[in-house]
């Protein structure tokens, strides 16, 4: 895109507006039967800013935060903020509701934006509620389908539709941030596997969407649209799937939730240019007759992210693509929250097998051990340099930095090597954080709950492979000398459900007379790791 007409001060809705690529295609989302226009989405965006500005009193400096899944309603909501000087705290749409609480103390959000399915009651919360139906945008056939399957489960609040019909006060002129003031608060393992909020400025949203021409396959004007499934509370989700369709006038294809049949088709049959997901979701394409057997011409890139993706995948996915016409191919990238997403991708130019990319410009890699700068080929910490850092921990002094030859380095935290040309291969995360199908899972949460379940003497939760989620949760646990243990298993399987995200549930449950300790008297994580 054109770099010149990006100003660094930029917020995320004004570089949306600017228009930088110079395009002029006229649909902004597909929603499930319904096409609403980029004319149409900026006027709602500024209504509801409006709106909400006069309502709740919203302005500069202010936060809320947002749990909702891929919709016109949350694409709406972000930009809304964004534009009104508003951070924007993104919470996973599954949270549940006494971590949400805790979310919205800790980002001291003034206001909730939440979505009809979220299974909570607004009395619960602190601060106002706007709940929004997720069948509200869609077309025709798909909402009632919506309404007839869904049953709301959200109690109370006020409608978030409401605020996008009258305009109830003057016009607010698009707030500036600061480059050292947080427009996106973002959840985060941490390089620790600790659970963190990241802040990120509006800068690096911008800065990394106008590099789209660094990875992308093709000229710019070639790509019409893109298939969004990765979540909006996901670094890439939020930056390269929403963003940066707003900001190279592309059509986002949005999908609420995943699901393999219905996407495939949606694929095909919207003709999407671009593919982004984790493992997991391509593993279930290529189960798709629809997919597999359809036209895949108009598919130009496909890009994969997460702790480990097999060669396989990757062979057998670029078959299916070439079988259906398409000159695509599947690049594995690699990034962090605390660099927004993605800063290293494999690209048509710069592309080879087994490695997780190539650097994008402004972007440097070291690999270090013990404090000594290892040669290529040598196995230690990955270190980043990059114009794409977070601006730090919130509430949280400690960012994991380090300076050598005065630069200001990222230890990431994950173990790596790197070619002779440049190119960064991962070997194994450091940290203990579990990914369920590409979502960050904390072990301490889980432990949290169950040692809080009657009969529980000790707890430990591990990531094990699995062929169809990349990892799932499996759990050791001590039980009490008189446990029941058949019992103990549905008590702690209950409260689970009830207290965790569906990812964090664990799906295997080892119970064990006693768990092995290491000399400081700690559970032997490690151990219990390699039993898996």
């Amino acid at each position: 895109m054109k770099y010149e007409k990006l100003l660094p001060e930029y917020s995320m809705y004004e570089a949306a507006r600017a228009n930088i690529a110079d395009r002029s295609v006229r649909t902004a989302v597909s929603f499930y039967g319904k096409r609403y226009s980029f004319d149409e989405i900026f006027r709602l965006i500024d209504l509801l800013a409006d709106n909400l500005a006069a309502e709740f009193s919203l302005q500069r400096g202010d936060t809320v935060t947002l749990c909702a899944p891929n919709s016109p309603q949350a694409l709406l909501a972000f930009y809304a903020a964004n534009k009104l000087g508003v951070r924007v705290n993104l919470v996973h749409p599954y949270i549940p509701p006494e971590k949400l609480s805790e979310s919205i103390r800790r980002t001291e959000s003034k206001l909730l934006f939440v979505y009809d399915q979220y299974k909570g009651e607004a009395s619960a919360f602190s601060v106002p509620v706007l709940v929004s139906g997720c069948g509200r945008f869609m077309g025709f056939a798909a909402k009632l389908y919506y309404h007839a399957s869904n049953k709301r489960t959200m109690k109370g609040g006020v409608s978030f539709e409401k605020y996008l019909k009258d305009r109830r006060a003057p016009k607010k002129e698009a707030a500036r941030f600061g480059m050292d003031e947080a427009a996106v608060y973002l959840a985060s393992g941490g390089t620790t596997g600790e659970p963190k909020i990241i802040a990120h400025n509006n800068f690096v949203f911008n800065n990394l969407c106008a590099k789209a021409e660094e990875f992308l396959s093709e000229p710019l004007e070639n790509y019409t649209a893109l298939y969004n499934v990765l979540p909006i509370f996901h670094g890439f989700g939020l930056c390269i799937n929403m963003h940066m369709c707003m900001m190279m006038r592309a059509t986002n294809i949005m999908c609420i939730k995943f699901n393999a049949r219905m996407s495939a088709r949606q694929i095909v049959k919207e003709k999407a240019n671009i593919l982004t997901g984790v493992p997991t979701m391509f593993l279930k394409l290529l189960g798709e007759k629809a997919f597999t057997e359809g036209d895949l011409s108009s598919l130009k890139d496909v890009f994969v992210g997460g702790d480990s993706v097999p060669d396989a995948l990757v062979e057998k996915f670029d078959a299916a693509l070439a079988k259906g016409g398409s000159r695509a191919r599947m690049y594995i990238g690699y990034g962090l929250t605390e660099t927004v997403t993605v800063c290293l991708v494999n690209t048509i130019r710069h592309n080879r097998p087994s490695s997780i990319g190539y650097p994008l410009s402004h972007t440097s890699v070291r690999i270090y051990k013990d404090g000594a700068r290892l040669p290529a080929g040598e196995v230690g910490e990955i270190w980043l340099d990059t114009d794409q850092f977070m601006l730090g921990y919130l509430g949280d002094g400690h960012a994991p930095f380090a300076e050598a030859d005065g630069v200001k380095w990222l230890k990431t935290g994950d173990y790596g090597w790197l070619d002779e040309d440049g190119f960064l291969y991962f070997k194994q995360r450091i940290k203990n954080m579990i990914k369920v199908s590409g979502v960050p899972v904390y072990p301490s949460e889980i432990e949290s709950v169950v040692l809080a379940v009657e009969g529980v003497k000790k707890a430990c939760a591990v990531g094990t492979e699995d062929a169809v989620r990349g990892q799932v949760v499996k759990l050791f646990v001590e039980p009490a000398e008189d446990a029941d243990e058949e019992a103990l298993r549905a008590a702690i399987s209950a409260a689970c459900a009830e207290k965790l995200i569906a990812y964090a549930v664990p799906k295997v449950i080892v119970f064990r007379a006693r768990l092995p300790v290491n000399l400081i008297g700690k559970i032997d994580r490690k151990r219990l790791e390699e039993e898996k």
